[in-house]
């Protein structure tokens, strides 16, 4: 059985955003606030160019639930 760890990890990344309350640029979380803090990298970058993560100034990131 293969495992899709990539889907996984995305998974778990939004999940922890959400869990934060970063829904909105004013409830936005840093990824340590989120407490999302290993196996960022690549995956980050993805869900942020898939428009499910998006960026705000501080390095902060909210989840569009619209895009989810």
């Amino acid at each position: 059985m293969i495992v899709p760890y990539g889907a996984i990890r995305k998974k778990r990344i939004v999940r922890s955003f959400l869990a934060a309350g970063a829904t909105s640029p004013a409830t936005a979380k840093t990824c340590r606030e989120a407490g999302v803090v290993r196996g960022l990298g690549f995956k980050l970058e993805q869900l942020v160019r898939q428009g499910i993560l998006v960026p705000c100034e501080g390095g902060r990131y909210y989840v569009d639930e619209s895009r989810q």
